[in-house]
């Protein structure tokens, strides 16, 4: 999952590959969580700030959820939302590195406690390596 992760998310800040990246990012599912976590630090401008999710909540007005995401972390918060249904810091149309930052924290300490055998990717020491 590790470098299925990796991968897609070089995909996705590679104009052309993003769309597809962040659909194929989506499709892993929850398993994917901790890896995207994980992932958050990543501050890498998009080249298009521009992210379409299906939207699955209940009593939805709309099919399609609609971002602008400015770097990875952003639309990462998106899909991590999607995903898990959780929110913290709302970044997913941009935000303020401080932001940012409380939004990874806030996410890191959410993943350890629901996934706890993978504290370290949560953390982001599994791309440390």
């Amino acid at each position: 999952m590790a470098s299925k992760v990796d991968t897609l998310l070089g995909q996705a800040t590679q104009s052309g590959t993003e769309a597809k990246a962040f659909a194929e990012l989506e499709a892993l599912g929850t398993d994917a969580v901790p890896y995207l976590v994980g992932h958050l630090s990543d501050m890498r401008q998009l080249p298009k700030s521009e992210i379409e999710l299906n939207n699955n909540a209940d009593g939805a007005f709309e099919g399609i959820r609609h971002y602008s995401p400015s770097v990875v972390h952003d639309a990462l918060a998106a899909i991590l939302n999607q995903l898990t249904g959780q929110n913290f810091v709302v970044v997913y149309n941009g935000a303020s590195l401080a932001d940012r930052q409380s939004n990874t924290a806030l996410w890191q300490q959410w993943c350890v406690r629901n996934y706890p055998s993978k504290s370290p990717t949560c953390l982001g020491q599994a791309q440390a390596r």
